[in-house]
Parts: C-alpha cells; sequence; structure tokens
C-alpha cells in the first residue's frame, strides 16, 4: 500500500457480520459455513443466522439462537476476537508489527519468560493491539517454539516440565552452541551448521525466509540449515528454489518427499547438532498414524531430540496416547506435555464447528530414542 493510500477499514470499525463484510473473503466464510453446517438445536438446517454479538453464522434462525444462546456464549468471545482479526489483516493499515529487529545487540540479554518480554528484549516495535500481538505471534511461532527450547535461557527448566533426560538431551545441544560463541573470533574455523529439521512441514515451509531469522538472532554465532520435509513443503510464494541463503547464518531448504525417503541423504545423525521438529502433526489421526509409526521409529532411531507440537488439548493426548503404544519401551521424555510458552495468541476456529477453537503450537512435548548401556560380562 502506497504511503498516501488510505486503509479500507479503520481500527473502530474492525467489527462486521460475516455476510455484510466489505471483505469479499470474509464474506465467503459466511457462504461456506451455511454451505457446510447445520444449526445446532434443529440439526437440520443451515446456520444462516448471524449473532449480532460475534458476527457469524450459528443458528437457522433468530428463534433457535435465542434457544441456545447459553451454549453460544461460551464462544461467542472468541468468535468476535477472530471476526476482529480476520477484519484487521485485511484492513489495509500499516502493519508496523512486522517490522521486525535486525540482530540482538552484544550487551542486551533476551528474556524467554513470555511473548512480552521477549519481543521488548529483543527491541521489537510496541504494540498498541491485541490484534497486532495476534498476528506477529501467529508468525513468530515457529522460530520462537525452536528457539526456546534450545536456548540455555529457555522457560523449560526441571521445575517446568523438562525431564533429567531432557535436560542431557539439550545439554549436548547448548554445548555445540556454546562452542560457536566462544570460537566466533576465530577466522580459521568453519562451524558445522545446527541442523534442524521441520518433517511433516505445511504452513511453517510458506513462511516469509526473514520469519526464520529471528531463530539465527537469538544465536548469533551459529550457523543454522533448516529442512523443510514433506510432500506439502512447499516454499513461499515468490521463491523458486529449493535452496536458500537467507543470511550468511542461515540456510533454507524445501523436500517433497517422505522423510524416509530422503533421510538418507542427511545421515548420519548427531546428536549434538541435530533436533527434528513436528508441527501439529496429527500423530493420533487414524489417516496418518499408519504413515507417522515409520517416519517416528526413524527419528527415534537417530536418538536426536525431536519435538512435537498440537492444536489443542485433546490433539496432544491423542498424539501422545498413539506414540506410547507405537514406540513404548523405545522412548525417554525429554518435554513432559505442556503448555508451550510460545504458541500463537491467535485462536483459530473450525468452520465446520464453530465451538471448536485451535491455536497454532498451543501444546508441546519432546521425545528421544532410549540410550541402550553397553556391558561387557567376560567369562
Amino acid at each position: 500500500m502506497g504511503a498516501s493510500a488510505k486503509p479500507l477499514l479503520q481500527p473502530d470499525n474492525l467489527f462486521h457480520p460475516l455476510a455484510q463484510s466489505p471483505i469479499p473473503a470474509i464474506r465467503e466464510k459466511h457462504v461456506y459455513i451455511a454451505e457446510h453446517g447445520c444449526c445446532p438445536v434443529c440439526q437440520s438446517k443451515p446456520p444462516t443466522y448471524e449473532c449480532p454479538d460475534c458476527g457469524y453464522p450459528t443458528h437457522c434462525s433468530e428463534e433457535h439462537y435465542l434457544q441456545d444462546k447459553a451454549n453460544h456464549d461460551k464462544v461467542c468471545g472468541w468468535l468476535k476476537e477472530t471476526n476482529m482479526d480476520d477484519h484487521d489483516l485485511r484492513s489495509g493499515r500499516r502493519f508496523r508489527e512486522f517490522d521486525f529487529p535486525k540482530k540482538q545487540p552484544n550487551e542486551n540479554t533476551i528474556n524467554l519468560a513470555n511473548w512480552d518480554t521477549l519481543l521488548y528484549t529483543r527491541g521489537f516495535p510496541s504494540l498498541v493491539s491485541q490484534h497486532a500481538i495476534h498476528h506477529i505471534t501467529k508468525l513468530l511461532t515457529y522460530p520462537l517454539t525452536i528457539g526456546s527450547l534450545l536456548h540455555p535461557l529457555s522457560p523449560y527448566n526441571l521445575k517446568n516440565a523438562l525431564t533429567v533426560e531432557g535436560l542431557r538431551s539439550l545439554t549436548a545441544l547448548r554445548t555445540t552452541l556454546g562452542e560457536h560463541s566462544q570460537m566466533s573470533t576465530r577466522k580459521d574455523v568453519i562451524f558445522d551448521p545446527i541442523r534442524v529439521f521441520i518433517v511433516g512441514a505445511r504452513a511453517e515451509a510458506m513462511l516469509p525466509p526473514h520469519v526464520y531469522s529471528q531463530l539465527a538472532f537469538m544465536f548469533p554465532h551459529s550457523p543454522f540449515h533448516i529442512y523443510f520435509v514433506g510432500p506439502e513443503a512447499t516454499p513461499p510464494p515468490g521463491n523458486d528454489s529449493t535452496h536458500l541463503g537467507v543470511s550468511l547464518q542461515m540456510m533454507l531448504r524445501w523436500e517433497r518427499k517422505l522423510f524416509h525417503e530422503f533421510y538418507h541423504e542427511v545421515t548420519p545423525f548427531d546428536p549434538y547438532r541435530d533436533v527434528f521438529f513436528l508441527f501439529s502433526p496429527g500423530l493420533g489421526y487414524p489417516f496418518a498414524r499408519s504413515l507417522w509409526r515409520p517416519t517416528l521409529e526413524l527419528m527415534i532411531q537417530s536418538q536426536c531430540p525431536i519435538f512435537v507440537t498440537a492444536y489443542n488439548q485433546s490433539d496432544m493426548n491423542a498424539d501422545v496416547a498413539t506414540i506410547e503404544e507405537d514406540h513404548k519401551d523405545t522412548f525417554d521424555w525429554l518435554v513432559k506435555p505442556t503448555e508451550n510458552t510460545f504458541r500463537s495468541l491467535k485462536k483459530e476456529i473450525n468452520l465446520l464447528d464453530l465451538t471448536e477453537t485451535s491455536q497454532a503450537n498451543w501444546y508441546v512435548y519432546g521425545i528421544r530414542g532410549k540410550k541402550y548401556e553397553v556391558t561387557f560380562t567376560g567369562e
């Protein structure tokens, strides 16, 4: 938008019933919900009546809306928040929250206690609205979830979800990161990169590449190679290459293959510099379970850390139950299932069930293949 262009919507004009929205894409949401949903009262007619408080089509008539209002009120606030987030994102205003800071000054220490302290100590612009916070955390949840687990100032410790095995495993990675820092003045040393394998990558593979630079800025002396692996690992629009050097520190690579088709290209794995991330993979879904089982077996055999996120508690519970059943006695817990400090703060609504909400990377947990000690008994 040009400097003199006028925003389509002003900050005090972000609430609109979906069917009356000035944004075509939001009007289409009303059509989709009406075509694929049904009134929760009669369970037969399409939900075409829009709640005056949240703007979503929720019931077939005002009569059924009023009859079911006590139930709807439980989610009405979420729906209104999402409605206004969507209008703000398409308002045409200047998004100052996306003016990301560059390198971290040496004299400033980042604080990973929560989003507020992280954004402040990294020097992000002051965020004047909840909508801005929702937008920026939805983008940054992926690199910050990775960084918050690897960083020595991680919010996860032995009092908060981290296990003894987890401390040992992360210490290996942090030792490598520390060596990079200690030897950063040596011009004759070339460091092997920290390799982050994002397996089953989808939306996170399509983020603007500079978003992942925020991970590198947390570790200013360490090179990173990020691999997006999976059939849906598509580069962002405008990037036709499967390899991209974002900076001297950060290399991105996209591989539209199943992990077992690709991993021979990057073996052997090293627990001191390799780590796996699975962002909301849906391990517990019946149709995905058989596909994920051999992939997880390979990752578990590597004995490198594997961190997994989930978008709500039921999703996490299904994943954990599947892992414990399919891979029992082969792994140790590194991070017990817990709420992710750097989850997205923007709520997402299931358009097929408006009572179901989620947040990207809401929960996180970590595992690693068991270490087996070899004992020589002799004779």
